[in-house]
């Protein structure tokens, strides 16, 4: 038997099959997750995308999971970058929490469903990874899973943050925001604070990322700043590291987070950042960032003014945001991610 032969047996016996729930979309911090762990899946794993319709947020999704695996070979293991697992599976399962969102800002019904049933099929998964120290001991806490099956894997930045030098044409300073417009990212009080603070008269306009909201413009309006809150409309991905590199600085000052993607996204970018000090986001922005009581609007407020005004502290952060993103690297996460999954594999 040659060398080469040997190397190739070798190969061969430590290959395992990963059955994928592939069904996350794009622009958003799962689909991120998921397109930079398939693009850095090691060699020996085959992925084998299961064949899934349906919307992957309904609740029979995770009947939908195991209804795919039933007709598989009962060997491998599934995982996902999401939080859905199987109902049932005769296969191990690594499903990925990002947040708690379910227990505090959704309906009872919703947090019933979750408590009810996902908990007790969270706890038949093999490893549950987490995005952050703080969403893994909120998670241990809420499902009662021994520690030894929840992971930490901390999001990595797509290099193209910190590799890009442009901007957008866009012709008026501003503050960004980019993100969805849920309840919880605390944008109402984010205009409120931006229409106390002294930007307006600066020129520094406040810019939202996707289409223009009647509710929040209809605040602005109110408050007096309707002229000074501006929407992006749809910006493609490959164009957001331009959108953050023409800010002024990113205001993040959400009311919870299970890690807070656009801080770093924004460090990348050489961007100082606002954002808070609650759940993850002082874990994921260390001391690169301006932190604040997000609910508190004279405190925000005072975070943009400052941030408005003393170049030196901005340098501050931007310097510190840059040695911060670093931490946070595709090649590094991925491995992890795929460290669990070939560990439960094996010992399945």
């Amino acid at each position: 038997m040659t060398m080469s032969t040997s190397m190739n047996d070798a190969a061969s016996a430590g290959q395992y099959t990963v059955y994928s729930d592939s069904r996350w979309p794009m622009q958003t911090g799962i689909g991120n997750m998921m397109t930079a762990c398939l693009q850095r899946a090691p060699r020996n794993a085959r992925i084998e995308p299961l064949s899934l319709t349906g919307r992957i947020g309904s609740p029979f999704s995770p009947m939908a999971i195991s209804a795919a695996l039933a007709h598989k070979n009962q060997t491998g293991v599934f995982w996902s970058a999401g939080f859905v697992p199987p109902a049932w599976s005769g296969l191990p399962s690594v499903v990925t929490v990002h947040d708690l969102t379910h227990l505090h800002y959704y309906s009872k019904l919703h947090r019933a469903y979750y408590d009810l049933l996902f908990r007790s099929m969270y706890r038949r998964c093999a490893a549950i990874v987490c995005v952050s120290e703080y969403t893994r001991r909120e998670f241990m806490e809420w499902s009662g899973i021994e520690p030894n099956r929840v992971h930490v894997v901390m999001n990595g930045v797509d290099t193209a943050y910190a590799l890009n030098k442009k901007t957008l044409d866009i012709d008026y300073p501003y503050v960004l925001y980019p993100g969805n417009r849920r309840g919880y990212k605390n944008l109402d009080r984010l205009i409120a604070a931006y229409a106390q603070s002294n930007l307006p008269a600066k020129g520094i306009q406040l810019l939202f990322t996707g289409t223009a909201d009647a509710n929040l413009t209809a605040l602005a309006e109110k408050l007096g700043v309707g002229q000074n809150l501006r929407f992006s409309g749809y910006v493609a991905d490959e164009d957001m590291p331009r959108l953050y590199r023409g800010a002024f600085h990113v205001a993040f000052v959400s009311l919870y987070e299970g890690f807070g993607l656009p801080i770093v996204e924004a460090m990348a970018s050489r961007v100082p950042v606002l954002t808070s000090n609650v759940s993850a986001m002082p874990e994921v922005a260390g001391r690169a960032a301006l932190l604040v009581d997000p609910t508190d609007t004279s405190e925000i407020r005072k975070g943009l003014d400052r941030l408005a005004e003393s170049s030196a502290f901005r340098q501050e952060l931007i310097e510190a945001g840059t040695e911060r993103a670093a931490l946070f690297n595709w090649d590094e996460s991925a491995g992890k991610h795929w460290h669990v999954v070939e560990e439960v594999c094996q010992a399945a």
